[in-house]
């Protein structure tokens, strides 16, 4: 891991968009207001999102989920906070539940293969993860189709954003 200087992140080679803050990641940040009680950033990567909602003062836990061990290093020199827990694994099998909100900027390639299944599997988890009132805000490439997983399993979808090839959306259990 080394220091990008343009994006004050530990990073390295093989980590997505280790040179630069994603353009898709960049709106969501925009676009995301402060959060208040516990929550997850799924696929956290280097911790970029994780340090814009750790940023907020009522934030009292933050969950980073990230599958890159390569990245959650990372992630752990980023985001130096006592609230961020880190978690090893895959974003759709982790055993977390009540959360108030979950962040996203799911991957949407597999072995170098686009794979949408990704972006529908962390939707699904992150209905599950959430409580009644939880909110899902998710930044996706404009031309993935992820409207109609949100919408069954969310009682309001909302489009927040849009720019640059991306969509944010705002989802309410």
């Amino acid at each position: 891991p080394r220091l990008v200087e343009e994006t004050g992140l530990w990073s390295q080679p093989g980590v997505f968009s280790f040179d630069r803050i994603d353009p898709g990641s960049s709106l969501l940040a925009e676009t995301l207001p402060p959060q208040v009680g516990e929550g997850a950033d799924l696929g956290a990567g280097t911790g970029f999102l994780s340090r814009r909602i750790l940023a907020g003062p009522k934030v009292a836990a933050l969950h980073l989920v990230e599958l890159d061990a390569r990245a959650l290093a990372c992630a752990r020199q980023n985001v130096v906070d006592e609230r961020a827990r880190f978690h090893w694994s895959d974003a759709r099998g982790v055993a977390l539940r009540d959360l108030d909100f979950v962040v996203t900027n799911p991957p949407f390639h597999a072995e170098g293969q686009e794979d949408r299944g990704l972006g529908q599997g962390f939707i699904a988890a992150a209905a599950r993860m959430l409580r009644r009132s939880g909110t899902l805000w998710l930044v996706a490439n404009r031309h993935l189709p992820y409207e109609a997983g949100l919408k069954a399993a969310f009682r309001t979808v909302d489009l927040r954003a849009e720019g640059h090839g991306y969509k944010i959306y705002e989802a309410r259990r």
